[in-house]
């Protein structure tokens, strides 16, 4: 019978292969939004053996310790991911279906104000926009 062998975590708790898919979202730099697909096909370029399931895995890990953001637009048929970083909204082009930063945050206090209004409490709150951008206007 053979041993099975496991990676031993990197500092930090965190696998070569989560170290990997970190890296290359954060070498994105901020307001580029990855889909799975595209990450798994920069981590293969890296790391040819590197598993679709792997690379889903450690995204939701990463997401799971903040290190790695995870966004929902509603009308894609996907998540996007980005480097954790300071809170923001999201543009997404109708036309061209582009997704752009937008450097706002609801308020707490509207949040607030929400909950009390509706009785139920705030956890998080994730804005989009959706229109058309400056070049598809």
């Amino acid at each position: 019978m053979a041993a099975v062998m496991h990676a031993s975590p990197a500092p930090g708790g965190l696998s070569k292969n989560h170290r990997l898919v970190l890296e290359i979202v954060q070498e994105q730099g901020p307001g580029r939004h990855l889909a799975m697909s595209e990450l798994f096909a920069l981590a293969r370029t890296r790391r040819p053996s590197i598993g679709f399931t792997t690379v889903y895995r450690a995204l939701a890990r990463l997401r799971d310790r903040g290190l790695v953001a995870e966004i929902a637009i509603p009308g894609t048929e996907r998540a996007y991911y980005e480097a954790a970083g300071h809170p923001h909204a999201h543009f997404r082009c109708t036309a061209c279906g582009r997704i752009d930063d937008v450097n706002y945050v609801i308020p707490d206090a509207l949040a607030a104000q929400l909950a009390e209004a509706h009785g139920f409490a705030v956890e998080r709150s994730d804005l989009s926009l959706h229109g058309r951008c400056a070049d598809c206007r």
